[in-house]
């Protein structure tokens, strides 16, 4: 068995790296060859880059929360919080008003006892 004598096309290199190649000159030459070696992977990372950047990617990057959404957040909440202690100020004002007019009108007043 003669060695290569050149080196594989990368199309050559991905079907190899895949498992569809079958040829016994490329396994050896792969074995031997570091510029075959760092050509598959940069393949590899190619191919993985890309699996990435198919179904996955786009849904990570569909799903992916604004990056000021904690700032948003704690504003949105901080406002709430403010308005619910207005609206409790608020009540307690008017709610102070109503029992004074209950405890002056409606209550008959009370007798001294003997």
């Amino acid at each position: 068995m003669r060695p290569l004598l050149f080196h594989p096309s990368g199309g050559a290199l991905r079907a190899w790296l895949h498992g569809e190649a079958d040829d016994v000159k490329l396994d050896a030459h792969v074995a031997v060859c570091q510029s075959c070696a760092a050509a598959l992977e940069r393949l590899a990372e190619e191919d993985a880059a890309h699996d990435t950047d198919d179904l996955a990617g786009a849904l990570a990057l569909a799903l992916a929360p604004p990056d000021d959404l904690p700032t948003r957040l704690e504003e949105k909440v901080t406002k709430r919080l403010d308005s619910r202690v207005m609206f409790g100020v608020l009540s307690d004002l008017f709610a102070a008003g109503i029992e004074t007019s209950r405890m002056l009108i409606l209550e008959e007043p009370v007798e001294p006892e003997e």
